[in-house]
């Protein structure tokens, strides 16, 4: 399954000592998604933050895998299920065919 993921800066501010630190830190575990297969890309939002799209085969993997990232207690997270679009599109369609009757 695929989900996008938005992270955007929270109310916990990284700590200035060891900012650099966590935030390389974040980064290689990006890198490693990315390789792995379990990011499709990431992008990140100028000021801070960011989006993915990330594949898993549970919420609950998914949750544990976003839980390991080293910067996740300084983010505030929303995590939506994807759709395949043709998939998506079709299960419309019959909707609006049942509906109009």
């Amino acid at each position: 399954m695929k989900y996008l993921i938005t992270g955007l800066p929270g109310s916990n501010p990284l700590p200035v000592e060891q900012g650099a630190a966590l935030l390389q830190a974040g980064k290689a575990w990006i890198k490693e998604r990315i390789a792995d297969g379990s990011l499709d890309c990431h992008y990140s939002f100028f000021g801070g933050g960011g989006i993915a799209i990330g594949n898993a085969t549970s919420h609950e993997e998914l949750l544990q895998d976003i839980l390991a990232y080293p910067l996740y207690p300084f983010f505030e997270w929303d995590v939506q299920p994807l759709l395949e679009f043709e998939e998506a599109y079709e299960n419309y369609i019959e909707f609006y065919h049942q509906i109009a009757g």
